[in-house]
């Protein structure tokens, strides 16, 4: 074997904002991808094992893997790149890796090897001891020189590798303002991709600019996944589930015939309207929550995002989409490209009339490759800020956060909250017994809280 002992590494360092409910499944599809291949693999989160000398120090460790994945992550990656010994071959990939590898060569001279794109069949080619210059979808170091191979094509999301929790030290629960709820959460990718081409989307296009054609695992291979995870809610982290809806149909068939108990988190579109009978099975099966991207309440805007569908059409959708008893949960966009003030505060009433039961509102942002930049190229009155949010002189990133702050206020009124609640039970999101424990956790903080002011 070319190498006997792997770290696979999920960056981080103290002080910056996690989600530590959130397994760092890209890093454990890489581990996953390497088995049989290599000796020994030991999966790290630094959020839980902050020490990685310790690793190092007392083991013939010979290759590290290392993700990152977001811009917060690449100081702390940087650090601790910079502290690895001399000797072990190292290995970044992750989706900022990849827009950013100049940077990372420059700032440490000491890694070997990005991975551009897509990491699983990379790092096989690696571990096998193909010679570099023969792997396509890296840069390596040679000597003084920076070798950029081609782009590797992407390919089908294969059905034999997914994560395997045993490697995992840690359990990962859902948070409350980092608060432990007490309640085990996964996650899954049962596709990767998207067929649509949304201008706003960063995810249309990967950081190299290629456009990534939706690919799904069968359903027998994500039933056998869903065999091993032990935590009764499960986010599924596909851009859009719902893409071939026979697919979803033998994965709901699957799930009831298996007597899997599961509640699923799951992105959709609203074209699933146009299946009552596979949406009753979806629900049937635990697909208790759907995240739809609404994104505006304006037609001009819907349409110069290309998002493929008008306000009358949301509305139809989302009124038979209700009809199977989800709790939907709707994303909008603020400071979309020509929208004023009184059109993004439309977005509480248009989505009372779609009946979600909650929303989000996200600001608009872009990135290296997004197509959003198209839009904004031309346009002297708007520009990108240091954290990569789109504004306009009119509407700078303070005046956007004011006008969403009004939004929520009006949305999340008193009946609102309520009917919320109410509807959390009649989805059958959360048992009484899970609800009461988050109410009681909730209590507690405010208790907490008027307790710190007083003192």
């Amino acid at each position: 074997m070319t190498f006997k002992n792997a770290l696979c590494v999920y960056p981080h360092r103290e002080g910056v904002p996690e989600k530590k409910y959130c397994a760092p499944i890209g890093m454990e599809y890489i581990a996953a991808a390497l088995k049989g291949l290599i000796e020994k693999i030991t999966l790290i989160d630094m959020r839980f094992k902050p020490d990685l000398s310790s690793y190092i120090k007392n083991d013939d460790v010979d290759l590290i893997c290392l993700s990152i994945n977001w811009d917060y992550q690449r100081e702390a990656a940087i650090n601790i790149i910079s502290r690895i010994p001399a000797g072990i071959k190292v290995i970044v990939g992750g989706r900022d890796a990849t827009a950013y590898v100049e940077e990372l060569f420059k700032r440490c001279p000491n890694i070997d090897i990005i991975v551009r794109g897509d990491g699983e069949e990379i790092v096989q080619d690696i571990a096998s001891g193909l010679p570099l210059e023969e792997i396509s979808g890296i840069s390596y170091n040679k000597g003084t020189e920076i070798i950029h191979n081609k782009t590797r094509e992407l390919h089908s999301l294969s059905n034999a590798i997914y994560p395997d929790r045993k490697m995992r030290h840690a359990t990962y629960r859902l948070l409350y303002k980092n608060m432990d709820c007490g309640i085990d959460a996964d996650f899954i990718s049962t596709s990767r991709g998207c067929p649509y081409s949304c201008k706003f989307c960063t995810f249309t296009n990967n950081p190299l600019g290629q456009k990534r054609p939706w690919s799904g695992r069968s359903a027998e291979s994500i039933i056998e996944e869903l065999k091993t995870i032990d935590a009764n809610f499960i986010a599924l982290v596909d851009d859009n589930f719902a893409v071939d809806m026979k697919r979803v149909e033998k994965i709901c068939d699957m799930i009831i015939a298996e007597g899997i108990k599961k509640t699923f988190i799951v992105n959709v579109r609203i074209e699933i309207y146009r299946y009552p009978e596979i949406l009753k099975k979806m629900f049937e099966a635990g697909f208790k929550m759907l995240l739809v991207g609404i994104e505006s309440a304006q037609n001009k805007t819907l349409k110069a995002m290309q998002k493929g569908f008008d306000t009358a059409l949301a509305e139809k959708a989302l009124r038979e989409i209700g009809k199977a008893g989800f709790y939907l949960h709707g994303f909008f966009i603020i400071g979309c490209i020509d929208e004023d003030e009184s059109d993004m505060l439309e977005i509480a009433s248009f989505a009372k009339r779609l009946k979600l039961d909650s929303i989000n509102l996200s600001m608009l942002r872009t990135e290296k490759y997004s197509p959003l930049n198209d839009l904004i190229t031309n346009r002297k009155d708007y520009y990108v800020d240091k954290n990569d949010m789109v504004c306009s002189k009119k509407y700078p990133l303070e005046r956007l956060k004011d006008i969403r702050r009004r939004i929520r206020k009006n949305y999340y009124t008193f009946p609102t909250n309520f009917r919320i609640a109410k509807k959390i039970f009649t989805s059958r999101v959360l048992t009484f017994r899970i609800f009461t424990k988050l109410a009681g956790i909730l209590m507690a903080r405010q208790v907490f809280k008027k307790k710190k002011k007083k003192s």
